[in-house]
């Protein structure tokens, strides 16, 4: 009998037992591929904005066709075309109608809000950087030095033009597209995902979609409100150019928070050339107007609509506006809403395992 004590066998390797090399290799390959993918989206950030930008059209259209054959049983292809009709006879019909008296009052907004920087600064530009008192350049080229300035930016203006009105064609193609076939795209997403995650990520996709529908149902019902509002009062009050600033406060109330506040600073500079008084009415107005959507319209709506946490909202908007621009600006909160969806969806009900806080988000303001 050997009486040799026996050897303790090594301890098992900790990394051996807890990362075996096939993981370590799938783990290294995926984050490659998330570094590339993280690198390629930032290199074409503003295609990829773009992009996100037609989906939300898209998912609008293909929203109010699939209502309306819910409602009249017609095929899916008419419904949506009779949906891009009205939609086209709705911008064109107003277009006309209001066009040239929008247009008028657009030159005559531009015209007031420049004129009355240009008396500011002439009144006080000494008190930021020592102006010479009257607001013109020394030895009296004032006019000539603009229009050599706007002669400089003619160029730029008319490229970036061109440019605003192709990118428009381009989302609204790709939209339409998008609109007719939203199944295809998303089915070719997710055969990008490992065969077992399929039928989840087909899941989530679907619901990003639903969610984008509903948030784009309560910002147009916001839009709406504020814009008619807006009109109304500012016609009440007899500011001029009403019809160019309640527009211009409607469309802005697409951008949360930041929009309202941009849209009353044009109203409150025309409003100057009338008085204190007429400027304490505008800002009374404005304030009521968005106390109505935030009080009275917004819950209503948002019991069927997404509510998202407004300190999210904020930040996000902050991080898209500095990295991206107004684009970035335009699109943060419904990209922060379909990365809620993915939050809630994949990480807090499936990585961490709650299914009750996949609905957190549905249920906070109840």
């Amino acid at each position: 009998m050997d009486a040799r004590p026996q050897e303790s066998p090594p301890p098992p390797s900790l990394w051996q037992g807890a990362f075996p090399r096939e993981q370590l290799g799938v783990t290294v390959r995926a984050t490659v591929l998330a570094g590339a993918v993280i690198l390629t989206v930032w290199a074409l950030s503003s295609v990829v904005l773009l992009a996100f930008l037609a989906v939300l059209i898209g998912v609008m259209l293909r929203g109010l066709a699939d209502q309306l054959t819910r409602l009249t049983r017609l095929p899916t292809w008419a419904s949506l075309t009779v949906v891009s009709l009205v939609l086209v006879l709705a911008v064109g019909g107003v277009a006309w109608w209001t066009g040239p008296r929008f247009v008028a009052q657009g030159e005559q907004l531009w015209s007031a809000v420049s004129g009355q920087l240009q008396h500011l600064q002439g009144r006080f530009g000494d008190l930021f950087g020592g102006g010479n008192g009257g607001g013109t350049p020394a030895g009296g080229g004032g006019q000539s030095g603009a229009a050599g300035s706007l002669s400089h930016l003619a160029p730029t203006v008319a490229t970036s033009t061109l440019g605003f009105i192709t990118g428009l064609l381009v989302v609204v193609v790709t939209a339409l597209y998008f609109a007719i076939a939203p199944n295809f795209y998303r089915d070719g997403a997710v055969l990008l995902f490992p065969r077992r995650y399929r039928p989840r990520a087909r899941e989530v996709l679907t619901e990003i979609g639903h969610t984008l529908q509903w948030w784009l149902l309560g910002q147009a019902i916001d839009m709406a409100v504020v814009g008619v509002l807006t009109g109304a009062g500012l016609m009440l009050l007899g500011v001029p150019l009403a019809l160019a600033l309640a527009v211009l406060a409607g469309l802005l109330t697409f951008v949360p928070y930041f929009g309202p506040i941009v849209s009353a600073i044009p109203a409150i500079i025309v409003a100057a050339t009338q008085g204190m008084g007429t400027v304490i009415w505008v800002v009374v107005i404005y304030l009521a107007c968005h106390a109505v959507e935030g009080y009275v319209v917004a819950p209503f709506v948002q019991r069927r609509t997404v509510q998202l946490p407004p300190a999210l909202t904020v930040f996000s908007m902050t991080i898209m506006g500095a990295l991206f621009g107004m684009l970035g600006l335009v699109v943060a909160t419904p990209l922060l809403a379909a990365l809620l969806v993915v939050v809630r969806k994949v990480y807090i009900h499936d990585v961490l395992g709650d299914p009750a806080g996949a609905a957190a988000g549905d249920t906070a303001a109840e």
